[in-house]
């Protein structure tokens, strides 16, 4: 009995076995027609069954057409290489080689298309079998109407051709599958590798915790874009943004309540900044943010934007431990000719922001009047 379940039992589900279903599906509509003009134009009929036979004709046209165009072996597993359509076929085969002659009918040639059939749905051990229940019908039929034992050696003939073809189809279609299978795996392996590269490459240039730009990668995409201004003679301005009172939540709350803070500032952060603009986790709590064809007083404004983005962080922190966000502008070429310079005076604009209480946005220039109002008020 386990023998006879490893014999019958069907290749697993995969896209090629859909494939041949279709392409034996229009094959079968094929062979139908050509049986049909065949009947009605260019054979001798007689002594054949004709009523049998055009019935037969009818049935397979009536079953294959809505397996042809409703490919109803995309959603039920019966229709997808199961041996009750090949087991149709073959009986339908059997019965139409009965009705058109028998033992003198020209269409056993059919036995050999269902045997091709077969090796292209089935797996080798089903083709075979497959193949002697074909040759088991074709025998019954030829022996019911053979005119005398002279005739076994061309039943024996036809019968070896049959088991010949089948062999062969079936060994030509494991190769076949065994290559699919290994196109699919090197494909499923090639997927899986680009995935793990998209990861690794995301892990490269993402800050773990708050989803933008590391540093390293923030600063190759600024360069790129201070190198483009330059060229075009355009505007950019830099936002240096330091929070404020993240040290407080990390000591009276902990680290984790700190990350979580830096994670939602990071997704208001991220979803205040408009392309192209770009932001960038420069450090610890600072952030970095680059403002192509944006000029001082945009970039201003801008600034004003990005804190008050950073105040819905706020809703589940306690008063004495909400947080805010001093930022820094400088713009090229206005404040400084070059990324690093650029950062730096925003970086210090930031530290001027922090001076007078935090939470504000402070310019370059702004920098600079303070620092030629010291001596004054000296």
């Amino acid at each position: 009995m386990s023998a006879f379940n490893w014999l019958l039992e069907m290749p697993l589900y995969s896209e090629r076995i859909v494939r041949m279903e279709a392409l034996v599906a229009r094959l079968r509509l094929v062979v139908v027609a050509a049986n049909t003009l065949a009947l009605a134009f260019f054979l001798d009929t007689s002594g054949m069954q004709m009523r049998a036979a055009w019935s037969l004709v009818m049935f397979t046209w009536a079953y294959g057409l809505p397996v042809a165009l409703l490919e109803p072996y995309r959603r039920w597993r019966v229709f997808r290489g199961s041996p009750i359509t090949a087991g149709v076929d073959a009986l339908a085969i059997a019965l139409f080689v009965a009705a058109t002659g028998a033992a003198e009918s020209p269409f056993y040639l059919l036995y050999f298309l269902a045997i091709v059939a077969m090796a292209m749905r089935f797996e080798l051990r089903q083709t075979i079998a497959g193949a002697v229940i074909c040759i088991a019908t074709y025998v019954a039929v030829y022996v019911g109407t053979a005119p005398g034992l002279d005739e076994m050696g061309l039943l024996l003939l036809r019968c070896a051709y049959m088991f010949i073809a089948a062999v062969g189809a079936g060994y030509l279609s494991r190769e076949e599958n065994s290559r699919s299978r290994a196109v699919e795996e090197i494909e499923r392996l090639n997927a899986e590798k680009a995935r793990l590269m998209s990861r690794n490459e995301r892990a490269a240039r993402m800050d773990r915790i708050t989803g933008l730009y590391n540093r390293a990668y923030f600063e190759k995409v600024a360069l790129k874009e201070f190198k483009r201004a330059r060229h075009a003679g355009r505007y950019v301005s830099v936002l240096f943004c330091d929070m404020d009172n993240l040290k407080r939540i990390n000591d009276e709350l902990g680290h984790d309540a700190g990350d979580r803070v830096l994670k939602q500032v990071g997704s208001a952060l991220r979803h205040a900044v408009r392309t192209p603009e770009c932001v960038g986790r420069y450090g610890g709590d600072e952030f970095v943010v680059v403002l192509p064809d944006t000029t001082r007083e945009g970039a201003y404004d801008r600034g004003l934007q990005l804190v008050e983005s950073v105040c819905a962080v706020n809703e589940w922190l306690s008063q004495d431990l909400h947080i805010g966000l001093s930022v820094g502008v400088a713009t090229q070429p206005f404040d400084a000719a070059d990324f690093p310079t650029l950062v730096k005076l925003a970086d210090q604009a930031m530290y001027l922001a922090k001076h007078e209480g935090g939470n504000r946005v402070r310019t370059a220039t702004d920098l600079r009047l303070y620092w030629e109002e010291i001596p004054h008020s000296a």
